[in-house]
């Protein structure tokens, strides 16, 4: 940390323009105490890592041990914060929530709280520092290191913990110490638990502005549907997709379906589809055998499915993706998508705001050649219409 008490209870930082040499005289003639357990701290002045304090023993606050690149990442955040004439304060420790958060900024008549995260915490911890900040009316900013993000050609490798960086904004946002930038991971849509599309937006620190936080990036290629009949081909060739998901081929043997010939309406592409860790063949495929129920031009209600697939998510048939950062969707929203793409392409009528009617059959290939064809044919459709399956809902 750079910030600690001295023992007239004044304040010191280290991020003042302080010499080594002034930090050697300072070290030799000062104590030094943690802001919030009041124990002592040891003033750290090496040759490799940043002069930075350090706990003698274990804080009262839960932290994680503080590498170089998370302390000059935060000092860049800070400094460049500075230079924008915003008010902010380093490691300030926010008594009434017991919260000492990287940075604090005050804007606009909001408060902020930025944490740059560089080394894994478990989940009930991110949850617990976010909700502190959101019931004291804080706006949570994370922003993560950009390790925890493996590309791999037009997808996106990430674990479970990137995406609790995912927020309402539809991004994750990053950070590199090393190079400054700022980058955007944004338009994702996911295809398992671990791998997703999306489109990638860096910036130099000094060229964004606060406000880039609170924006989502324009989309700036047009290839997720190549992406999309790559990793469908995919999922219909590969046997591993099958092997490891046995109870989905269990449930469609005994609907008299081959799993990899599963129906060309099942595994499109939506944009809250960020909800589900299940891959998206397998979750509408469920859906779809829920809709084929129901008899033709009968008309049922989007609570009925609704229902349907929270009976699906009890079973674990369906995970959910935690995103304590995501408070103005629902997975639901997913849902709700899936049925306005079945509408645009003929599988479905809507006949109300919520209730809809099954117009025909489902589209069964009989072999892979089939699928992989139907597959195409649907996919120029979604491409032709594709502001029903993206534009924004409220």
């Amino acid at each position: 940390m750079f910030v600690a008490l001295l023992k007239n209870g004044e304040t010191c930082s280290l991020l003042d323009d302080w010499t080594i040499e002034q930090l050697h005289v300072l070290r030799a003639t000062q104590a030094f105490f943690c802001p919030v357990c009041l124990k002592r701290v040891q003033l750290k002045i090496g040759t490799k890592r940043m002069p930075h304090f350090a706990h003698e023993t274990k804080c009262t606050i839960e932290t994680e041990r503080e590498t170089f690149a998370h302390l000059q990442g935060k000092q860049q955040l800070y400094e460049w914060l500075t230079n924008e004439k915003i008010e902010v304060e380093i490691e300030k420790y926010l008594r009434h929530i017991q919260q000492r958060p990287d940075i604090f900024v005050r804007h606009m008549q909001h408060m902020y709280a930025i944490e740059y995260q560089c080394s894994v915490i478990p989940f009930s911890l991110f949850a617990k520092r976010t909700n502190a900040y959101k019931n004291a009316h804080i706006v949570p900013i994370w922003l993560l290191h950009t390790s925890h993000v493996k590309r791999r050609s037009l997808f996106f490798q990430l674990s479970s913990f990137s995406w609790l960086f995912f927020n309402d904004q539809e991004v994750i946002p990053f950070y590199c110490d090393e190079r400054r930038e700022v980058s955007f991971l944004h338009h994702l849509i996911p295809l398992s638990s671990t791998l997703a599309y999306g489109e990638w937006a860096t910036f130099p620190l000094h060229a964004i502005s606060f406000s880039s936080f609170f924006q989502t990036p324009q989309r700036q290629h047009d290839v997720l549907f190549h992406a999309w009949q790559m990793k469908k081909k995919q999922w219909r060739l590969s046997p591993l997709y099958y092997r490891t998901n046995r109870t989905f081929c269990r449930i469609v043997y005994h609907a008299h379906m081959t799993p990899s010939l599963f129906p060309h309406e099942a595994g499109i592409p939506l944009r809250h589809a960020y909800w589900f860790e299940t891959p998206p063949f397998i979750w509408q495929t469920y859906m779809l055998l829920e809709m084929m129920r129901i008899p033709l031009h009968v008309t049922f209600s989007f609570h009925q499915l609704y229902e349907r697939m929270r009976y699906f998510i009890r079973q674990n048939l369906i995970h959910i993706r935690r995103l304590p950062l995501v408070t103005k969707s629902h997975y639901s929203y997913a849902l709700m998508d899936y049925l306005h793409a079945l509408v645009s392409l003929r599988f479905l009528k809507k006949v109300g705001k919520s209730s809809f009617q099954r117009i025909r059959s489902w589209s069964l290939p009989r072999n892979a050649e089939e699928a992989i064809v139907g597959d195409e044919q649907l996919l120029r459709r979604i491409v032709s219409k594709k502001e029903d399956f993206f534009t924004k809902r409220e």
